[in-house]
Order: C-alpha cells, then sequence, then structure tokens
C-alpha cells in the first residue's frame, strides 16, 4: 500500500513537472519559432497557480495524466454527407497555420497522453497550430467504452466507422483528410503516426522559410524509386500492383501536405483506386496531380547511436520515439544548453 501510494506521488508530481513546462510553452509557441527563446522567458507564479486551477476540474474528468482541449466546436450546420469513413463532425474554432493530424490505434491511450502533455501540449489565447488523433473503431468493448470518455472530455479524436487493422490505414487518412477540408481551416497539414516526437517549432520555421513551398507543397523523407515487396510484411500482389516500382513518396510517420494539395487528394479520392499501403497510396496521389516531394532530413527514420532519445540540430519530426522518451526529447528540446553534454555520454 506505501509503494502504491508512493508510485502514485510521483506520477501526480511528474505530471505536474510536464504542465508547469507545458504552461511555459503555451504563449510563446504562438510566435515564436525556436525553444532556445522559449526557454528562457519567464512566467509569473501567480498567473500560473490561477491556470493549474482552472484546468484541475478537466484533468480529473478522465486521468491525472490527461489535458483537455477547447480548440474546437460541435457543428450546427446540417448534416453533410462524408465520401470516407468519417464520422466525426466537430470543427475547428479558428484558422491554423498548422494543423497535425496523428494516427492512432483504440488502445493506445498512453501513448496519446504523453503526446498531450508533450509536443502537442498547446494553451495559447490564438494558437498558430492544433492536433487531433485519428482515431477508428475496435471490437473490444471496454476500450471503445473508454475511448467515447476520451473524445468526450478532450475533444480532440476524429473518428472512423471502420475497425482498425493495420491495413486499414490508408482508410484512416483518407478519412482524416476529408476532415480536414470539411470541418478546418489551415495552412499546412501535418500528418504524423503516434510513435513520433515533433520539434514544432522547427516545423513552423520550416514552413515560413522563404525557400519552402506555400502551395504545392509535398515534404518528408523522400523515397525514391522503392521497389514493390513480393514477399514479407509489406508484399503486394501482381493483382494490386503489377509495376515493379512505386511512385516516390514520402514513408507515413511524418510528413507535410499544404492546403491545396489536401483539397487536391480529397477530390482526388472517387476517382483513384484504393491501395492499402497508405504512404504509398499518398505518393501515387501526387503523382497523379503532378507534384514534386520537398525532401527534408529533419525528418527521421533513423538516428545515430548517440542520438537514442536526443534531438539532432536537424530533427523535425524523428520516427520509432517510444513513450519513454517523449518526455525526455521534450526536455532536450525545450533545454538545447544540455543537449551537448547528453549527447556525448549517449
Amino acid at each position: 500500500m506505501i509503494i502504491k501510494r508512493r508510485e502514485n506521488i510521483l506520477k501526480a508530481l511528474a505530471f505536474l513537472v510536464a504542465v508547469y513546462i507545458s504552461f511555459q510553452l503555451r504563449l510563446k509557441w504562438s510566435t515564436r519559432s525556436s525553444f532556445s527563446d522559449i526557454a528562457h522567458e519567464e512566467v509569473e507564479v501567480a498567473e500560473y497557480m490561477q491556470w493549474i486551477q482552472q484546468q484541475e476540474p478537466k484533468i480529473n474528468q478522465l486521468n491525472p495524466t490527461t489535458e483537455s482541449s477547447s480548440g474546437f466546436t460541435t457543428t450546427s450546420t446540417p448534416k453533410i454527407k462524408h465520401n470516407t469513413f468519417l464520422i466525426t463532425r466537430r470543427s475547428c474554432t479558428q484558422h491554423y497555420d498548422l494543423l497535425l493530424i496523428i494516427s492512432s490505434a483504440p488502445g493506445n491511450f498512453e501513448r496519446r497522453n504523453n503526446i498531450r502533455k508533450t509536443w502537442a501540449f498547446e494553451r495559447s489565447a490564438k494558437p498558430r497550430w492544433t492536433s487531433v488523433f485519428l482515431v477508428a473503431e475496435t471490437r473490444d468493448e471496454g476500450v471503445s467504452n473508454l475511448l467515447l470518455e476520451e473524445d468526450e472530455a478532450l475533444k480532440d479524436l476524429v473518428r472512423a466507422s471502420y475497425y482498425d487493422y493495420y491495413y486499414n490505414q490508408t482508410h484512416k487518412i483518407k478519412m482524416g483528410f476529408e476532415w480536414a477540408v470539411r470541418y478546418c481551416n489551415f495552412s499546412f497539414l501535418l500528418k504524423l503516426d503516434d510513435d513520433v516526437f515533433v520539434h514544432i517549432p522547427r516545423v513552423l520555421s520550416f514552413l515560413c522559410a522563404p525557400t519552402t513551398p506555400k502551395k504545392k507543397l509535398y515534404a518528408g523523407n523522400h523515397y525514391k524509386n522503392n521497389h514493390v515487396a513480393r514477399v514479407g510484411k509489406w508484399k503486394v500482389s501482381y493483382e494490386e500492383y503489377n509495376e515493379t516500382t512505386y511512385p516516390d513518396f514520402c514513408p507515413g510517420f511524418g510528413y507535410i501536405l499544404s492546403h491545396d494539395v489536401v483539397i487536391a487528394f480529397v477530390d482526388t479520392f472517387s476517382s483513384f483506386p484504393y491501395f492499402r499501403l497508405d504512404d504509398v497510396y499518398v505518393g501515387m496521389l501526387a503523382s497523379k496531380n503532378g507534384l514534386n516531394i520537398t525532401n527534408n532530413v529533419g525528418f527521421e527514420v533513423w538516428h545515430p547511436p548517440q542520438y537514442v532519445c536526443i534531438p539532432t540540430n536537424d530533427t523535425l519530426v524523428r520516427h520509432d520515439v517510444g513513450e519513454e522518451c517523449q518526455m525526455k526529447m521534450f526536455n532536450l528540446a525545450i533545454f538545447p544548453e544540455y543537449l551537448n553534454g547528453l549527447a556525448h555520454t549517449a
């Protein structure tokens, strides 16, 4: 009993530290472009205490590690007929420079909570970006009930009517793109998986750079001339696809699309055949719409051994980041002065 109580106290303290760090960012991320600027700003203690008291009832609706979002509202317009499996009709309440849509399995509650506590945490009065999780149905009644509670409390789930399965990911991005176009006003969309770390100020800085196209943008880690696998996890039959190589594409853990591109993709859905490898499917849509890929080394599929749980100087989106690494990478991004020392000892 004593050990359990001690664990609960430690969890509560860790949560308060995460919230305090995130609160320091809430007014800064909407205007700043680097974590080094944000880290040296001071926050009034009285203001912080007032804010945490306001958030406490929302936090307690689920558990001590979740946050509430107020950037969305249920639409009051007549029901629109959806062309995908989309069932969510919640709308964005403002324009966003960047909309993050994060693919997540129904049962990945801890992953979503860790993301909410770290890089997806936004609390400015008018943030430049916001995030939602794309979630399908599950046959597990307990998980399904918890999803309903999560959606009601946090209002950051975009849900689909099909059952979740690895090779249904194309359905998920299609419904996510449709929701974005129909219910949100944004300039750029960043599609992500829930096992990544994102350095949001660097992403915003990349999008603001004069060399980054503001239209017809499809950016990420550029995969060229990928051969079609006929065996293994990603095997594809000749009936599904009879070419030897795929069109160029970006791996699905993270890529950016400008608003006009998302619209073009949604318009193309009805006339383009379904393909179950979602990242390849997006590459096919890009090829059909005559788009070129903007490569950026900051979309990191792998990382050097000395950078386990540590951002590199280029990191925009890091693939395959476990729950134990999320907070560490987030803290290192906030306090970059510690980065060099840790890189040598990793």
